[in-house]
């Protein structure tokens, strides 16, 4: 798939591709190799700040990158708690660090037990997963073919 790993012991958002790494109610949030491989170099990242509240689906920044330009859609609901200033200064974190220091945001949730168990979590539904989406994504020539 990418040059990156794919990590099965974190929770995934099937709606928008973000990874979730969930300690306790917090959850620190970025965009799979899949979402970055296939639309390119970032080049802006803006995010809200820390202290706003979102609720799951709506805006919490935007990205822009050679082939996409579009709204980050939070994947739970919660309170911001920190934004990775260091990714809106170097946008291409995400690329070259989707798990390290491209992450995005972390967010103290408010409604965890109702909207982690809608996340695809487990190393065998996190591989599946990942195989369905990267065969949609060649069908559509958003990846190339290896």
């Amino acid at each position: 798939m990418t040059t990156h790993h794919l990590r099965t012991d974190l929770l995934y958002d099937p709606a928008a591709l973000f990874w979730l790494d969930v300690r306790g109610n917090i959850a620190r949030i970025g965009m799979s190799p899949l979402v970055q491989e296939s639309t390119g170099s970032f080049v802006a990242v803006q995010l809200a700040a820390a202290g706003a509240t979102v609720a799951k689906g709506e805006s919490f920044g935007s990205t822009e990158a050679e082939k996409h330009v579009g709204q980050l859609k939070a994947p739970v609901s919660g309170k911001l708690l920190r934004c990775n200033e260091r990714v809106q200064e170097t946008p291409r974190l995400i690329n070259t660090d989707p798990y390290g220091e491209g992450w995005l945001v972390e967010i103290d949730m408010t409604n965890a037990a109702a909207e982690l168990p809608q996340l695809v979590q487990g190393e065998a539904e996190v591989k599946l997963f990942f195989e369905i989406e990267i065969k949609k994504y060649q069908d559509k020539g958003w990846l190339a073919e290896k």
